[in-house]
């Protein structure tokens, strides 16, 4: 039995309505606050957000968690984790950052992805 996977495009809306008015043809394809005027994504550069993210979560964490017990609770995490965390030894996975957006949907869109 042959299983195929449909391959779809990715698109990501930051800060612009989802009505359908984009071009869904372009993954990954940026609009709101952190494209171009002109649609070009605006100094997104994915690997440098890949390599500074654990700064960048360290940022989102100490700009709205006060102490490590916070941490544990909004994010259901060991102290370890979260002391990594407040360190900006470690970032986060995808859920947990799930769970940020939910929280502090801006602040932490603009903290974790923004280009600098």
């Amino acid at each position: 039995m042959t299983v195929r996977a449909s391959a779809s495009p990715v698109v990501i809306y930051v800060n612009g309505p989802t009505s359908g008015q984009y071009d869904m043809e372009t993954p990954g394809h940026l609009v709101g606050e952190l494209s171009a005027p002109d649609g070009r994504d605006a100094g997104m550069d994915p690997h440098r957000i890949h390599r500074e993210f654990p700064a960048r979560w360290r940022a989102y964490i100490l700009a709205h968690y006060s102490s490590l017990e916070e941490i544990t609770k909004a994010f259901q995490v060991s102290e370890k984790t979260a002391r990594n965390w407040w360190t900006g030894a470690t970032g986060a996975n995808g859920g947990h950052v799930a769970i940020a957006v939910q929280e502090h949907p801006e602040e932490a869109i603009h903290i974790l992805f923004a280009a600098e």
